[in-house]
């Protein structure tokens, strides 16, 4: 239970507000409570002192023993009296408290589902009139009688009717991973995930001229969801072909770090990305101005995707790069076979950003 509270308290904005608010609350009810029972006893020192004062001239009884008298009223009242008095109290102060931060966030709440439902919708709706505009352009396409400047323009559309897909798709899958259900974790094999992700990317590769290697370990058996690392490694892959120049060097290694983890790597000798730009490169929508330019296209979205699922896996990734030095990025899975957290301290380099999601709770198994 309290492994759940952890997580969700670091992993859903919503429970964390909540749970400050209470504790502000209770904060703000100690900090009365104090205040009243300091007042009480400064008026009831004064009424004392005055009570006493006008018994002794009245009736000539002694101070001591009116403040003996007192104690042992007060000491007659039971002790568990009070404890159940304080139980009470803390009780409606939490009551309270998660009712007023339930009613404050629920229009945040629902303002935020209405968003997710609003893009899932659209980029739904979205998908087909793309899909049929490309797939008459490319019959278009077929006919060669087509002027070659004709032609050449109905090729950048279809480029840009690729581009305009994979932004779809990468905000319906940012949808999905900003509020995920319970998805399937297995045993995967990483080299395979490896291999259909370069296996989608070499026909961009060669139309880049840019080259791309690939090496593996022994033991490449990780814990999670195929179709989720795949679009991990397809991100990561991509991402570097965009960048890297003619003649240049995209390798993917996978292998096992010997310490709980498999490793997967994808390093390029492109043009790097700046040091301002390092510590937001996983943010939603963010593009550099130089490194990460809108020349090359696409959404800014897919280094976030990746550090969403590698969150979802109870992962890590790593980003190392320098400018014309290129860039290097690091995916760290649990093993399949291996229940050791241990994970090596990140570096601390100027030139280098890491997510680090290896103490989160992961999702739960769900077998369909």
């Amino acid at each position: 239970m309290a492994t759940d509270f952890a997580y969700n308290y670091r992993s859903n904005i919503f429970f964390r507000t909540k749970w400050k608010v209470v504790f502000l609350l209770c904060i703000f009810a100690l900090a009365i409570s104090l205040s009243v029972t300091v007042g009480i006893m400064r008026i009831y020192d004064s009424a004392l002192s005055d009570l006493s004062a006008r018994l002794n001239n009245t009736y000539g009884i002694r101070t001591s023993a009116i403040a003996n008298m007192t104690s042992a009223a007060f000491s007659e009242v039971p002790s568990i009296d009070i404890a159940v008095i304080v139980v009470v109290v803390s009780v409606v102060i939490l009551i309270f408290g998660i009712a007023i931060a339930v009613i404050a966030l629920r229009p945040t709440r629902d303002a935020l589902a209405s968003q997710k439902q609003f893009i899932g919708n659209v980029a739904h709706e979205l998908r087909t009139p793309l899909s049929i505009v490309k797939t008459n352009i490319e019959v278009a396409l077929m006919d060669e009688r087509l002027d070659n400047e004709l032609r050449r323009a109905l090729t950048d559309n279809v480029e840009e009717l690729d581009r305009s897909s994979d932004i779809i798709n990468n905000l319906l899958s940012l949808n999905t991973l900003l509020n995920p259900a319970e998805i399937p974790f297995a045993d995967v094999d990483l080299g395979a995930v490896a291999d259909e992700a370069i296996e989608r990317l070499r026909p961009l590769a060669q139309k880049r001229g840019v080259g791309l290697t690939v090496a593996r370990g022994e033991f490449l058996l990780a814990r999670g969801n195929y179709t989720a690392l795949v679009q991990v490694a397809t991100n990561l892959i991509k991402n570097a072909l965009t960048h890297t120049p003619v003649r240049g060097e995209v390798s993917v290694i996978i292998q096992p770090d010997y310490r709980g983890y498999i490793e997967l790597a994808v390093a390029d000798t492109g043009e790097g990305i700046a040091q301002e730009d390092l510590f937001h490169i996983f943010e939603p929508f963010y593009q550099s101005d130089t490194s990460r330019s809108k020349k090359h296209g696409g959404s800014g979205l897919g280094l976030t995707i990746v550090s969403e699922i590698v969150k979802l896996h109870r992962g890590k990734v790593v980003m190392k790069s320098k400018e014309q030095r290129g860039t290097t990025v690091i995916v760290s899975i649990p093993c399949g076979t291996s229940e050791d957290d241990r994970l090596p301290d990140p570096s601390e380099h100027a030139d280098e950003i890491a997510m680090d999601f290896t103490k989160e709770r992961p999702s739960k198994p769900h077998h369909t």
